[in-house]
């Protein structure tokens, strides 16, 4: 077996890919037939940013995943649609065999002076990493990108138990060292979890999301926290004719909120 690939490696990889390099896939990083759209992501923000000013931090994500992005080479294409006083919009597509597989759309902006602020969703109450349950890797059974994170979990049933289905919650960390997490590793989080109803089910079957919606909360927020945990929970809104709707967040180590996302989801179920 190949030793698998750092999640820094890959988007390392990004940057040569502006030179003419196309990108591919790893064995470890895919989830069934279509790379961990996490990892797509992540891919397709690291390649918008050589056309943003520094100052202009990222501020929300659209992902629409086309079709599934396979094992074989890909390449991703960034222009700016627009770029205004205080916001820079910039899109991304990554195509494979001459389709394209995944459309995001990121906005960029500055800080403003505002008198509004409101403090964002504090972490819900649920009991530590140490206290909750350790998931492992099981080769063949669970998706191949999931060796690439440690999880911990604290709330709602487990998958194929047959019961629950509206939350899931606990702990998540990457497995290899990090330190200063840009918003391309918090992408990758949040979506590292599989949806909550999943629970319902008795025996596995297939998810897929349709598309995603990602929004950044800074607020002055640092992320150098050395390999520590992230919390992470996730809610349906509903569940009807195989489409699956919920929302889900993630707080960094000090109990604040990251990332609040929306995703729509089919499953073969």
């Amino acid at each position: 077996m190949m030793p698998d690939t750092s999640f820094s490696t890959m988007l390392a990889m990004v940057g040569d890919a502006s030179k003419g390099i196309r990108l591919q896939l790893p064995e470890d990083w895919m989830q069934g037939r279509a790379g961990f759209g996490g990892l797509v992501g992540a891919l397709a923000l690291t390649s918008m940013r050589s056309h943003v000013p520094p100052a202009r931090k990222v501020r929300s994500l659209l992902i629409s995943f086309v079709g599934p992005v396979g094992p074989g080479d890909f390449s991703i294409h960034a222009r700016v649609l627009r770029s205004g006083k205080a916001v820079t919009h910039v899109e991304a597509r990554l195509v494979q065999q001459e389709a394209v597989r995944c459309v995001v759309m990121g906005s960029f902006g500055g800080d403003r002076d505002s008198a509004i602020r409101i403090d964002p969703a504090p972490r819900p109450e649920m009991v530590g990493p140490a206290e909750s349950l350790e998931l492992p890797y099981l080769d063949g059974l669970t998706p191949a990108f999931t060796r690439h994170f440690a999880y911990r979990w604290a709330l709602g049933e487990l998958p194929f138990s047959g019961t629950g289905g509206r939350e899931i919650g606990g702990w998540i960390q990457f497995r290899e060292r990090t330190d200063c997490l840009t918003e391309e590793w918090l992408v990758a989080l949040a979506d590292a979890w599989p949806t909550p109803v999943l629970a319902m089910l008795t025996a596995p079957a297939a998810a897929s999301t349709l598309t995603w919606e990602m929004g950044f909360v800074h607020l002055d927020r640092r992320t150098c926290v050395e390999d520590d945990w992230w919390c992470y929970r996730s809610v349906v809104d509903s569940a009807e004719n195989g489409y699956v709707h919920e929302r889900g967040a993630i707080w960094d180590p000090e109990g604040r909120l990251a990332v609040y996302s929306r995703q729509t989801s089919t499953v073969f179920a």
